[in-house]
């Protein structure tokens, strides 16, 4: 069944281009494109093998130390995780964002703390990162509330990506034009 007047149809732009796996929101994390693969994750696969020398090639040769998963995980998050206090260090010697927030509002601090790393979490704070939950971030193939970015609660989220807006569109005209041309016991 589709809905009669999806959110999509009550957000105005102008929208922002996909740019890429870059985190969306204001503290560098955060991804709200989550339609698949935004990224090869190639500072994160290094980082999960603890390969110190290829995330110095990687960053040295213009790959991202803050991209983004699809989760709005950065790879701080993946080396908290993982209790590599030396990959944590490097990467905020790199330009790291010490306070991104994936898009349940997690910084790495709550990575580290979620598996007990209390190393991670200590260097963490005293590098100044924040131990409060960032702001969270809905993808945009979840389906929302009609009035979702009229409500001031959610004034911080990024409006959909325009490409979204547009498949979404496109989407709604083949359905209707498939009703159109099935009749009217038509169903999907």
């Amino acid at each position: 069944m589709v809905e009669k007047n999806p959110w999509w149809r009550n957000v105005s732009g102008p929208f922002p281009k996909w740019e890429g796996p870059i985190g969306c929101k204001a503290d560098g994390g955060g991804c709200h494109y989550a339609r698949g693969k935004v990224g090869n994750k190639l500072v994160h696969t290094a980082v999960h093998n603890k390969d110190i020398a290829e995330i110095k090639r990687l960053v040295e040769s213009g790959e991202n130390v803050n991209e983004v998963e699809a989760a709005g995980n950065t790879p701080l998050h993946s080396a908290a995780y993982e209790d590599w206090l030396e990959g944590v260090e490097l990467l905020l010697s790199l330009g790291a964002k010490i306070d991104a927030s994936n898009n349940a509002g997690d910084r790495a601090y709550h990575w580290a703390e979620n598996m007990g790393h209390k190393d991670v979490m200590d260097f963490i704070v005293k590098k100044g990162g924040k131990t409060a939950m960032g702001d969270v971030l809905v993808s945009d193939h979840i389906p929302k509330v009609k009035d979702f970015f009229q409500k001031d609660c959610w004034k911080h989220h990024p409006k959909p990506y325009q490409e979204f807006v547009d498949w979404r569109l496109k989407e709604d005209a083949k359905i209707e034009s498939y009703r159109n041309h099935s009749g009217p016991s038509a169903s999907m």
